[in-house]
């Protein structure tokens, strides 16, 4: 599954997208990125024995109070929800 970088943090649980463009712009997310058309779009599963992008963020950045970063993985029945609830609610703005 891709996504822009945006979406990306909305499933990860940030309230920006601002932690994945320091990490895109340090290159450590390099593996994760895939261009489409001139837009950035992160790979959200894994891939061959790379973790999921969510693995690779938490093992990157330093977690501090009671922020907790969603564990998103495309494979699980949780991030499907995830992904249906954000799919209802873009669609759903569309609509008003």
């Amino acid at each position: 599954m891709l996504c822009d970088v945006t979406e990306a943090a909305w499933y990860l649980g940030y309230a920006s997208p601002a932690s994945l463009y320091r990490l895109l712009k340090a290159g450590l997310l390099d593996n994760y990125v895939e261009m489409h058309q001139g837009q950035v779009l992160l790979r959200m599963g894994s891939k061959g024995k790379s973790p999921t992008l969510a693995k690779k963020v938490r093992s990157l950045v330093n977690f501090r109070g009671g922020h907790e970063l969603f564990m998103f993985d495309p494979k699980e029945e949780e991030s499907l929800q995830k992904i249906r609830a954000r799919h209802y609610e873009k669609s759903s703005k569309n609509i008003s």
